[in-house]
């Protein structure tokens, strides 16, 4: 190895590779007399004493996950392979070190980014069927979770964003101009600053209904409708509630809901108004173990009236049977709804 770590751009990226080598073999346990003169030798050359530094401090880090078992399947496979190459010995010849050099990178650099990950990974929120939640984010913001919901929470210094993997959640979002408050669901972001609204996945919908405040509500970049379509961006008024299909290149539909019969569900009731039986039976499942379905998918167009109890699917099924031509039959634990 070259004394001088910079002549060539290959030696500096032995150096460091050696750099996160040293750090493996002393976390491991103690260096022989030999082992320490040879590491003593190498830090004395120029730059390797800021390089080990660095090193370390990046090891030292990954203390959160060190216990992964893909952390330390890489560090043992490392170790192994370098005292192989080396005959026992801690510092590799210049002939030996280009085989060993790219496992030590790729061992370091996925520590590296096990860490970030560990670091920069979400806070995620999830409800069990006729389970609600009510949880209050770091910057303050109040959220209210619906049963059978998932939610993925990351707070950043110019921005919080929340993913709205599957279900629904009420947001009361805490104001803070310079960070605007996002929520991806589906194909949609929903942008807001200080601001009362729900997001909703259901039956193929994003619904989106706004109680105070503006908010605009844009196509995610990722999965825009195609090339040729320009992203929409709607700016919604309270009283609002927007729908739209999931990838569909239909426009969105804006309509007048009742604000406060849609906030029924956080008092453990269901309001339906002219709701698609389809749309009506997923809510219902999502607060009962006994689950109802549709004998045929063209049932779920039937409009349902009403207000149930959260969980009571035996009511719902009653009172849907008593309004339209259908009969439940009970098989496997199931309510299946078919036509008479």
């Amino acid at each position: 190895m070259s004394s001088e770590t910079t002549a060539m751009p290959a030696a500096g990226d032995e150096a460091i590779e050696t750099a996160a080598l040293w750090c493996i073999a002393l976390s491991e346990g103690a260096l022989s007399e030999s082992e320490w003169a040879e590491f003593e030798a190498w830090l004395a050359r120029p730059g390797h004493a800021d390089l080990f530094q660095k090193a370390t401090a990046v090891w030292q880090n990954s203390g959160a996950v060190a216990d992964w078992p893909q952390v330390i399947a890489l560090r043992t496979k490392a170790l192994t392979q370098f005292r192989k190459a080396n005959q026992r010995r801690w510092l590799p010849a210049p002939s030996r070190l280009a085989s060993i050099s790219g496992l030590a990178a790729a061992l370091l650099l996925a520590v590296t980014l096990a860490l970030f990950w560990h670091l920069d990974r979400p806070s995620e929120y999830e409800t069990g069927i006729g389970e609600r939640q009510v949880a209050v984010l770091d910057d303050g913001s109040r959220v209210s979770l619906d049963a059978v919901t998932v939610m993925n929470v990351r707070m950043k210094d110019e921005t919080r964003q929340v993913e709205l993997v599957g279900g629904r959640a009420k947001f009361d979002v805490a104001k803070d101009p310079l960070r605007p408050f996002t929520v991806a669901a589906g194909d949609k972001l929903v942008v807001a600053v200080g601001t009362s609204f729900s997001v909703e996945l259901i039956d193929g919908e994003v619904r989106v209904i706004l109680y105070e405040g503006q908010v605009e509500v844009r196509d995610r970049s990722d999965t825009a409708r195609s090339a040729a379509t320009a992203p929409q961006r709607l700016l919604m008024r309270p009283g609002s509630e927007f729908v739209d299909s999931v990838g569909s290149a239909e426009p969105a539909r804006i309509i007048r809901p009742d604000l406060t019969q849609s906030l029924s569900w956080e008092q453990g009731l269901i309001n339906f108004d002219g709701e698609p039986l389809a749309s009506a039976v997923e809510r219902m499942n999502r607060y009962s173990t006994k689950q109802v379905r549709l004998s045929d998918p063209a049932l779920g167009e039937i409009p349902v009236d009403g207000m149930f109890k959260a969980g009571d699917v035996d009511a719902f099924v009653e009172g849907i049977a008593a309004l339209h031509p259908l009969r439940p039959k009970n098989s496997g634990g199931e309510i299946i709804l078919e036509r008479r």
